[in-house]
């Protein structure tokens, strides 16, 4: 399970904050642009939210509350989607939303919940400030406020140049296919406490239907953070391993290994 941290506990006991807001001020106002701002504020929402649930599916709706004109000021509010969602959801997104934001902007350190897609779109607010049209550009939230400049897209460059890659392989448990466009698979690894990407060809379309929802270990071609985590895989093998509970603890192996013996 994603490990919150105390920032974002405390935020959940504190507060009951949520809504956030983007902000966009300037002396004009394209449409093209205000779309590329708007989708990518959902986009980002959202894949923060998928990186971060337990089964690397939306846990939270976010729901359009105001629109205010002058300077554009449009909030949203999150909504768990279901009764038995754990209700802290949406706030915990927030906060990850607030620091990831807010490190960006500051240096080029990869934040957590932040996907390779999550930096792409973040990237976006820093290539859309102008002085010609949006000029300026805000998030708030319960008291917190964060200017975007064009520092965030410059920091966000030198994270996506710090990658190399290299065969390796990879556990976990299946999570998500994706057959638009590329052909992906989402793998949750215990290890890396995120869901990693992978890329696999049609001819492994079968047995990547057949496991989900089970422990697989995926053999290719790993992307990886230059002293960071994993991108993502481009597949060579998928196989399905035995779900834990099915794999003998060190008793029961120690206990066959004597039968083998005294036979």
């Amino acid at each position: 399970m994603f490990n919150e941290s105390k920032s974002i506990s405390n935020l959940v006991k504190d507060s009951s904050n949520t809504t956030l807001t983007l902000s966009i001020d300037g002396p004009y106002f394209p449409l093209t642009k205000f779309r590329k701002a708007l989708d990518g504020f959902i986009d980002l929402l959202t894949e923060i939210d998928k990186e971060t649930s337990d089964t690397g599916n939306i846990s939270v709706e976010w729901e359009l509350t105001s629109i205010k004109q002058g300077s554009w000021h449009i909030s949203t509010a999150g909504n768990p989607m279901s009764s038995e969602a754990d209700q802290s959801r949406p706030c915990q997104i927030i906060q990850l939303f607030r620091e990831g934001i807010s490190q960006l902007q500051d240096s080029p350190v990869i934040p957590i919940g932040f996907t390779e897609a999550a930096l792409r779109y973040t990237k976006v607010f820093g290539e859309l400030i102008n002085p010609n049209d949006f000029a300026d550009i805000k998030f708030r939230n319960d008291g917190w406020t964060k200017t975007i400049t064009p520092r965030l897209s410059g920091n966000i460059d030198e994270i996506r140049k710090s990658t190399y890659k290299f065969y390796g392989s990879l556990e976990g448990k299946l999570v998500s296919i994706n057959v638009a466009g590329k052909q992906k698979i989402g793998i949750r690894s215990s290890i890396e406490e995120k869901t990693i990407q992978c890329y696999f060809n049609e001819d492994m379309f079968d047995i990547a239907k057949q496991a989900l929802g089970q422990r697989v270990y995926v053999f290719g071609l790993i992307r990886q953070r230059l002293h960071g985590s994993k991108i993502n895989i481009k597949a060579e093998e998928i196989k399905i391993l035995p779900s834990r509970k099915d794999i003998p603890d060190v008793n029961e192996i120690l206990s066959r290994l004597r039968i083998v013996s005294a036979g």
